[in-house]
C-alpha cells in the first residue's frame, strides 16, 4: 500500500505520445504516468518526450481525438474458436468466463491507457496477447469456483489480462527466444514482472490488479521471482494466474519445445501443489476439467 501511495504522489504528468528508444523499441505508451524516476531515465538516454499535467482522457485538448478513436474501432473480443486445449475444460465454466471477459474487454475499450496497451499486445506481441486471453479465461473460471465477489473478480480479470504487460518494455532480443530465455538474458526477462507492476500501479490501478503482474512468477515455497516471497505473502489473484499461466505455457508450442497434452500438464501442476501453488487453487483448477 505504501508503494502504491508513493507512486501516486510522485506522478509528474502523463506522456502525450508513444516513446521509443533509438532502436525502435517501445518504452512508454501514450497516457502512461511519468514519475521523477522515469523522467530521469528518459533524460539520461537523451530521449525526447512531451508531458501533460493531466491524464489524456481528462484533457480537453485531447478528449475529442480519443473519443473519435474509441468510436471508430471495435472492442477486442475473446475468439469464438478457442485453442483445442479448452475442449478438455468444463464447457460451461469456460463459456461463462468468455462472456465475462468480453464484458471486461468492452470496458477496457473506454479507457485510454488500458486500450492502448491491449492494442500493443494484440498488434505487436500477438503470441503474448493470445496467451493473456487464455490465462484470463482459466483464471476467471478458477476464481468463480473460489466464490470471488464482484470487485475481486473484476480485479482478477483485469490483472490476468495484463499479467505480462511488462514484456512490451523488454528488448526484442529477449522476447525473440520465447521458448527459453538463457544466461545473461534471464535477469532481464524476469524484470517484466516489476516493469508491468510499476506500469499498472502508476496508472492508479488497485493492488489486486498490479500485484498479479508482479507476483505471478512467485512460488508458494518461496523459490520464485522477483522477490522470493511465499505462502500467504503472495496475493491470491497472483497465485491463481500463476496456475493458469503455467498450464497455458506447458500446452503451447510457441512457449515450449516439448509441448504437453492438457492431461500431462495437469499432472505436472498437481505434483507442484503446496510447493509452487497453494492447495486450494489447485483443487479448483482440477475441478475445471471434465472427468468423463
Amino acid at each position: 500500500m505504501d508503494n502504491k501511495k508513493q507512486n501516486k504522489e510522485n506522478i509528474l504528468g502523463y506522456v502525450t505520445h508513444n516513446v521509443f528508444d533509438k532502436s525502435g523499441r517501445l518504452l512508454l505508451t501514450e497516457g502512461t504516468p511519468l514519475t521523477l524516476k522515469v523522467v530521469q531515465k528518459l533524460e539520461e538516454r537523451k530521449l525526447s518526450f512531451r508531458i501533460s499535467a493531466v491524464p489524456l482522457g481528462h484533457n480537453p485538448a485531447k478528449s475529442k481525438p480519443v473519443s473519435l478513436q474509441a468510436k471508430t474501432t471495435k472492442p477486442f473480443r475473446v475468439p469464438q474458436r478457442l485453442d483445442k486445449k479448452f475442449e478438455r475444460l468444463n464447457g460451461e465454466s469456460i463459456s461463462h468466463a468468455a462472456k465475462y471477459m468480453n464484458w471486461i474487454l468492452r470496458q477496457i475499450h473506454e479507457d485510454v491507457f488500458l486500450n492502448n496497451n491491449i492494442k500493443i499486445l494484440a498488434q505487436g506481441h500477438k503470441a503474448n496477447y493470445s496467451h493473456s486471453i487464455n490465462v484470463a479465461l482459466i483464471s476467471v473460471a478458477i476464481a468463480r469456483k473460489l466464490k470471488y465477489n464482484k470487485i475481486s473478480l473484476h480485479e482478477l480479470a483485469l490483472g490476468s489480462l495484463y499479467h505480462d504487460i511488462g514484456k512490451i518494455l523488454l528488448p526484442k532480443s529477449v522476447l525473440d527466444d520465447i521458448a527459453g530465455v538463457c544466461d545473461g538474458q534471464t535477469l532481464i526477462y524476469q524484470q517484466h514482472t516489476v516493469l508491468g507492476s510499476d506500469l499498472l500501479a502508476a496508472n492508479k490501478l488497485p493492488e489486486g490488479v498490479y500485484l498479479i503482474a508482479r507476483q505471478h512468477h512467485e512460488k508458494h515455497s518461496g523459490n520464485g521471482y522477483p522477490n522470493g516471497i511465499k505462502g500467504n505473502d503472495i496475493h491470491l489473484n497472483a497465485a491463481i494466474v500463476a496456475v493458469a499461466d503455467t498450464f497455458d505455457r506447458l500446452t503451447s508450442a510457441i512457449f515450449h519445445r516439448n509441448v504437453l497434452s492438457p492431461d500431462e500438464a495437469i499432472k505436472q501442476i498437481v505434483l507442484a501443489q503446496g510447493i509452487d501453488y497453494p492447495p486450494q487453487v489447485i483443487d479448483m483448477f482440477v475441478e475445471l476439467f471434465n472427468t468423463d
